[in-house]
């Protein structure tokens, strides 16, 4: 009964994103000289084809000439009016992103369901806005780099998915014609730089993914797993091999795992140009995957950040950070009430708030998730919670970080409801262990086995 009435609940927001869309939205892809083309080739195809209608007409009688004339001046004030259309084009795509925007709550809960407990196949397809049709008329679906974004961010606002199955066509040829939706971050963008580049592959989705979800402590064992030849280097040859075997997933949409490394290697990726350049020939260093991994996390927290400083003042507030925090808990409502009403009779609205440094040093402690856990759990052996000092430390090992006392104290108020200055396994958990699963990092991060321990 749960999946007809996911099934129903996807259909009834796929039609009503699609009231939205203007009817040409694929020719608004192209670049604006091919859409006057365009424009033009069909009011003058129109106009040629009921003048001649018109005067062959005029072979018989009179009123076959006069609905020839009228039907002449019909399509002229068609093509006029098509012309006048497209002069105002920009204020219908506006119109038709602005409602876009406008994200239901219902649309919302459904595509969280998906990033959370879908697989990374189907999560790939369903937030995939466009398919590349080359030569052959084969279809590749693709993400923007947008999309990758909504695909791993619960509760975006900035793009939602049309669904699976819902693509905007693209040749080939064209692909360097079409206009991208860009990150709100534009300076030093990472997303924009790969999108000036291409699309992303399902490959290059579960390569960013895995880059998130790996602990910043564990980067250096990510690099040596793409550096198959061990001298420092990934090549584009090792990065298409590891990349199949990590973009693997059979069933759902299908293997991926049987696609050839020179198909990987010659295929649009505007992560492999990003990368490697067009031609394939720039290896990457151990120092620059550090830095892609770097500037990927610190372009998506910015733009989590920025959900809530919608004043661009670099800081928010206490109570907004603990929303972001309890976002997607398992907490119910009304604990989640009594909790933020805890931080905001400490902290009011024009409090010391929270600056993006220290934003950015805490988001670093949740992506660590199993590692904050059991360095928690070493601390606290006896069960008897860990003080403020004693949180700060385990999430400076964990996100190699500082992090500030503030920080620290709002965390330690949001989750000590007792009020004793203890914190227990027990009240993290639901907020700061379980807070990887909504992302989907779970499902892509690094594991490693020694023995009977898994981390």
């Amino acid at each position: 009964k749960l999946i007809l009435l996911d099934s129903l609940l996807q259909e009834t927001i796929i039609m009503n994103r699609w009231k939205v869309i203007i009817s040409s939205h694929s020719s608004s892809l192209l670049s604006p000289a091919a859409q006057t083309q365009a424009t033009h080739q069909q009011a003058s195809s129109i106009s040629t084809k009921v003048s001649t209608r018109a005067n062959n007409g005029g072979k018989g009688d009179g009123s076959q000439i006069r609905w020839g004339a009228a039907g002449t001046a019909a399509a002229a004030s068609a093509a006029m009016l098509a012309y006048k259309l497209y002069q105002e084009k920009d204020k219908f795509l506006v119109q038709a992103k602005e409602a876009k925007a406008e994200i239901s709550a219902e649309q919302i809960a459904f595509d969280n369901r998906v990033r959370q407990y879908n697989s990374p196949d189907q999560i790939f397809n369903y937030f995939s806005s466009i398919q590349l049709v080359n030569k052959f008329g084969m279809k590749t679906t693709m993400m923007s780099p947008m999309d990758f974004y909504s695909a791993i961010t619960p509760d975006c606002s900035i793009r939602s998915s049309a669904g699976s199955g819902i693509y905007e066509e693209v040749k080939e040829e064209n692909l360097p014609k079409v206009r991208l939706d860009k990150s709100p971050i534009s300076k030093d963008s990472v997303l924009n730089a790969i999108g000036e580049q291409g699309l992303l592959s399902y490959s290059d989705y579960c390569f960013l993914l895995s880059l998130l979800a790996t602990p910043i402590r564990f980067i250096d064992t990510a690099f040596n797993v793409f550096d198959v030849t061990g001298d420092e280097h990934i090549e584009a040859k090792e990065f298409a091999f590891v990349s199949t075997k990590v973009a693997h997933k059979a069933g759902g949409f299908g293997s991926y795992s049987d696609v050839d490394q020179s198909t990987i290697l010659a295929s649009n990726s505007g992560l492999l140009n990003y990368i490697f350049g067009k031609d394939r020939k720039k290896p990457m260093t151990r120092e620059s995957f550090k830095k892609l991994q770097a500037d990927l996390l610190n372009e998506v927290i910015q733009m989590e950040f920025n959900e809530y400083d919608k004043g661009n003042t670099g800081r928010i507030s206490e109570e907004d950070f603990c929303k972001f925090l309890l976002k997607r808990t398992k907490i119910p409502p009304s604990q989640k009430a009594k909790m933020l009403k805890r931080v905001k009779s400490i902290w009011p609205a024009k409090a010391r708030g929270v600056s993006f440094p220290s934003f950015k040093n805490f988001f670093l402690v949740l992506a660590s998730g199993r590692e904050l856990e059991r360095g928690l759990f070493f601390l606290d052996v006896e069960n008897i919670g860990v003080d403020l000092d004693e949180f700060r430390k385990v999430s400076n090992w964990v996100s190699r970080s500082e992090l500030s006392d503030h920080i620290a104290e709002v965390v330690f108020v949001l989750l000590d409801d007792q009020g004793k200055g203890r914190i227990f396994k027990e009240d993290v958990g639901p907020v700061l262990f379980d807070w990887r699963a909504p992302r989907g990092f779970d499902k892509s991060s690094i594991h490693v086995q020694m023995g009977q321990l898994k981390i």
